[in-house]
């Protein structure tokens, strides 16, 4: 809610375009330097020489191993990754000029203490200081321009609920509205339980009424919402448990005015928004960094996957097509992030009418819980029974890890109709995106109850680091060769 998504997209993704156009701006500069020196052959800048000089081109390329760290870090410590809040150019230029000029100062002092600047052109890098500030700017420009964009269509939408009389709730919302770039959505106002909702207008901005606190756990569940925030009026201490106890079953983010603390100064959990302090208590991984660096590996690692992986796919494909000649792939909608649905794709492993017969055989379910499981499931061929085994059927989800629907590790994705039946505690895991692999698939699969296995997607949630993605995966290797827990 404090834009820190936005922000993350360009803390992680600018160094990579910065380094990207400060090694290509570098190279341009070596052409542009040599065809200035073969139309203009005086020099610029007064020198032993009478004229510029010829480059040594090996000696100048391998200083980009310097020049790109230098930039990257000094653009790093000017905040030219803050995304701003107004469409202030004038600011985000004057930072690149200093950065740039931070930096082409602290190369030259680099360059004399390694004792590197036998041969180095000081007109280059002073028309290479020039030309990438222009370069740079223009492409922090163009990437701050596109996640606005994105924001604005409402991709990615982070939903919000304000809980506050209407005369309280109006402010904050237009506060927020008045951002639409953000990617911040107020989807309803809930009143507290002395107002009614008939006959309450909210004016402008128009946003609907979703009821009273005591139906917020109910809201909750209907609603695809991530953060509550509570107006800084005097609430009973009651009334802000229930709130927070029912944010903390769903993993949703719970935040607060803070004003009435009078906390004005930032702190890791501290946000502003506009002048509004608002403090935020979260259930689930509240790092947009390092959430980010896990969407960025989800996006490397499916890519070199499904390279990798090509011929596996082709051959499983013809095999599973000339088996019965029905289709290849069977998707399944399935509960994502925050309860959105998505379609979950697989190899097909079963007869074309497994769902039909899915009914018949509820009966035989050996599993707790809304799960349907049945080890010798009589709707699985013989090929399919392989693909289980050896859990090829599951890799057409890496295409679901590119798209975003889902991570390469997180809570498998439940049927709408499973998460209709769960209890509220077990709800929790929705608040993190599903992925391939997690604790339950590396700790005996389908040998291990229900419960238990739910309990086991929270222990993840809680527990999140990169460290333990990584771990899980390494995990997940021997599993599959070997085949366990597997049906």
């Amino acid at each position: 809610m404090d834009n820190r998504r936005n922000i993350a997209s360009l803390r992680i993704f600018g160094p990579i375009i910065d380094a990207i156009v400060v090694g290509l701006t570098y190279l341009s500069a070596i052409a542009g330097r040599e065809a200035f020196r073969k139309a203009w052959p005086y020099d610029i800048i007064p020198s032993t020489g009478e004229t510029l000089q010829p480059l040594s081109e090996q000696t100048h390329i391998e200083l980009l191993v310097i020049i790109i760290p230098v930039w990257c870090f000094f653009l790093w410590t000017q905040n030219t990754y803050e995304l701003p809040r107004a469409n202030r150019t004038d600011l985000l230029f004057i930072r690149v000029v200093r950065s740039i000029a931070i930096s082409t100062v602290a190369l030259l002092a680099l360059l004399f203490a390694l004792g590197l600047t036998v041969g180095v052109s000081r007109s280059l890098i002073v028309f290479f200081a020039a030309l990438s500030t222009l370069t740079v700017f223009i492409s922090r420009r163009f990437m701050i321009s596109v996640i606005r964009h994105l924001r604005k269509r409402g991709l990615d939408s982070h939903n919000i609920v304000v809980i506050g009389t209407l005369t309280e709730a109006a402010p904050f919302i237009r506060s927020i509205q008045a951002h639409e770039d953000w990617g911040i959505r107020v989807i309803g106002v809930v009143l507290p339980d002395e107002n009614s909702v008939d006959g309450e207008d909210l004016g402008e901005p128009r946003v609907p009424m979703l009821g009273t606190l005591s139906e917020l756990s109910k809201i909750l569940e209907q609603h695809p919402i991530h953060q509550v925030f509570v107006t800084g009026r005097a609430w009973e201490k009651n009334e802000l448990y229930k709130i927070a106890d029912s944010c903390e079953e769903l993993g949703v983010q719970f935040s607060m005015d803070a004003n009435f603390l009078g906390l004005r100064v930032a702190k890791a959990d501290l946000q502003d928004i506009e002048g509004w302090s608002v403090l935020s208590f979260t259930s689930t991984p509240s790092s947009a960094e390092a959430m980010a660096v896990k969407r960025i590996l989800d996006i490397v690692a499916s890519l070199v996957a499904l390279i990798l992986l090509s011929p596996i796919f082709l051959i499983t494909a013809v095999i599973i097509k000339l088996s019965d000649g029905g289709p290849v792939l069977f998707g399944q909608e399935r509960s994502g992030l925050f309860g959105r649905t998505f379609k979950m794709w697989k190899f097909r492993s079963m007869v074309i009418n497994a769902e039909a017969l899915k009914e018949k055989l509820e009966s035989q379910n050996e599993m707790g819980g809304p799960v349907f499981k049945i080890k010798k499931d009589p709707r699985i061929t013989r090929f399919g029974r392989f693909i289980r085994k050896s859990s090829i059927d599951e890799l057409p989800q890496i295409w679901n890890v590119l798209k975003g629907d889902m991570s390469l590790v997180g809570p498998r994705p439940p049927i709408p109709s499973e998460v209709e039946k769960y209890e509220r505690w077990q709800m929790r895991r929705l608040s993190m995106r599903p992925g391939i692999t997690c604790i339950w698939q590396v700790s005996g699969r389908n040998n291990i109850d229900f419960d238990s296995w739910m309990k086991l997607d929270l222990q993840y949630i809680d527990n999140w680091t990169l460290f333990l993605d990584v771990k899980l995966i390494l995990k997940t290797v021997p599993v599959v060769l070997l085949r366990k827990g597997a049906s």
